[in-house]
């Protein structure tokens, strides 16, 4: 407690001023995220809050930009309380704008994936029936709704709304309360959810005191924001970061060399990425990240050895964050656990409860991962993660795959994750993704695409041998491919399109099924 007080003191929330801030806040902009803006804003009116490309604002100019763009957006669209808009978006500072905007007006927001197809798109407005939607321009096939681009220099869009000078005589907005955001799950995949979340306190408190102490973030002022903030990872840094009163950096596509240079000529000291990314970077320049004290991985799974190999070139600096879309952050790895425990997703926060289930029934074993906490969108109701996980004895958790990645293969249950994991145990694999494919002989089978490491000389034909030895012959891939890196989505996941895909187009090339040598 003492150490939360200290951090809430240093970020000046918890000082006099923060407080009155705090209360006027609520009078002023009402319970939304633009209420985080005005705090910040008045507490650290010339902190420079945003620096992208050639983009730089400090918190007072984006607080009256937002609120100006909200008085355009009620003004020149109409947009009020409970009206439904889609916001499909790459991170930049109009999209920063448009959500602080939105919540000002009372409007529930969808964050959208802006890699989404456009029949993936009208399945969801089908569902929701759009208000607005509003985009990036290079997003083109949209369905039969309102729409708005982020940027266009004639046409309206919200930079124009944001350039235009005020009406002369303004609408009053009202005050708006617990407006909803709500995140899209599993937007590549066609299994899409839609995950909807209240701004209201308790859904914020919690998760937001156990982070500032664990992960330290009142220490720091540059944090990279590198995942999308579409994703609930990316919003809930956004978020964290403007109440902290950081210089948040933004770049619309992740690029690994581009942000190792971001990272070392702007001495960024935090970055929240998925490990993929993170893995992609130490392999341009383990140097051009000496200056980060803080590595915050989360939305896909962490392999133990980049686990060991970060811990070890940079010290203690890294955390594991679990969590979902529904469930929002569940669990917490910090450096100490991921020393002594380099494959864990932590254990779970204080507030929430964690279940293994297996056939109906509660199981210490392996089994589907289930979460229930007040900050959940389903309330204190038990969420089903999708997620396979087992326990150790001290309460530590482990993912172990998804449940609906298990495939039947020659009438035998398989699991991708399994395969994986044996893969890399081998001392010159790098990285491996598994994915399943169609089989005529065996209903499905799986294909194995490899990362070597440099300077090795493995083939298709010896990593095979070796895998024979250690896993059961219905484990077996039905090919292994090798590639120089994995494909990977905007999110910063493996694309397991890209490499389905992959394997079709080398099956055709050699006009032939791929087989075991």
């Amino acid at each position: 407690m003492l150490k939360a007080i200290k951090a809430l003191w240093r970020c000046k929330l918890l000082t006099p001023a923060g407080i009155w801030h705090v209360l006027n806040s609520i009078r002023l902009d009402g319970i939304n995220l633009m209420a985080l803006l005005y705090i910040r804003q008045k507490l650290s009116p010339q902190q420079t809050a945003i620096i992208a490309t050639d983009y730089t604002l400090d918190y007072r100019t984006l607080y009256k930009q937002s609120q100006h763009l909200a008085n355009q957006l009620f003004t020149h669209c109409h947009i009020s309380p409970r009206q439904k808009i889609a916001v499909m978006a790459t991170n930049h500072a109009l999209l920063v704008h448009t959500l602080f905007a939105l919540a000002a007006l009372g409007a529930d927001v969808y964050l959208l994936n802006t890699e989404i197809s456009s029949s993936q798109l009208s399945q969801i407005n089908d569902k929701v029936q759009f208000d607005w939607i509003i985009h990036d321009p290079e997003i083109s096939t949209l369905p039969a709704v309102k729409t708005l681009p982020t940027y266009h220099e004639n046409l309206l869009s919200i930079q124009t709304l944001l350039r235009a000078a005020p009406p002369n005589n303004p609408l009053k907005r009202p005050v708006t309360h617990f407006s909803k955001i709500t995140v899209l799950t599993s937007g590549t995949t066609g299994r899409f959810k839609l995950a909807e979340r209240s701004s209201q306190a308790q859904n914020f408190i919690s998760p937001f005191y156990q982070l500032l102490v664990k992960l330290n973030l009142s220490d720091f002022q540059r944090i990279y924001l590198a995942t999308p903030i579409y994703h609930g990872f990316g919003m809930a840094t956004l978020c964290m970061s403007v109440l902290l009163g950081a210089t948040i950096f933004l770049r619309t596509r992740f690029v690994a060399e581009k942000a190792c240079h971001l990272i070392a000529d702007h001495h960024i000291e935090v970055v929240t990425l998925v490990p993929l990314m993170l893995a992609r970077m130490i392999s341009y320049s383990e140097q051009h990240l000496s200056s980060l004290r803080c590595i915050i991985t989360g939305g896909a799974p962490i392999t133990p050895a980049l686990v060991t190999h970060v811990l070890n070139r940079y010290g203690k600096v890294l955390f594991n964050l679990y969590g979902t879309s529904e469930a929002g952050i569940a669990m917490i790895a910090t450096s100490a656990d991921l020393t002594a425990h380099p494959a864990t997703i932590g254990q779970p926060l204080k507030g929430l409860s964690a279940k293994l289930m297996k056939d109906g029934q509660v199981t210490t074993t392996q089994g589907e991962l289930y979460l229930k906490c007040a900050w959940s969108t389903q309330g204190k109701q038990w969420v089903a993660t999708g997620d396979l996980a087992c326990k150790d004895k001290q309460g530590y958790y482990y993912l172990q795959g998804r449940v609906d990645d298990m495939i039947i293969s020659g009438g035998e249950n398989v699991y991708p994750f399994e395969l994986e994991t044996s893969l890399l145990s081998h001392p010159h694999i790098a990285d491996t993704a598994v994915v399943s494919v169609e089989d005529e002989d065996f209903g499905q089978r799986l294909v194995a695409f490899i990362v070597l490491k440099p300077g090795t000389a493995e083939t298709k034909t010896t990593l095979l041998d070796w895998l024979r030895t250690r896993i059961a012959r219905y484990q077996m891939p039905k090919t292994i491919i090798l590639l120089d890196e994995l494909p990977m989505t905007a999110i910063g996941k493996v694309d397991r399109k890209k490499l389905r895909q992959l394997f079709s187009t080398q099956a055709e090339n050699e006009n032939e099924q791929p087989h075991i040598h």
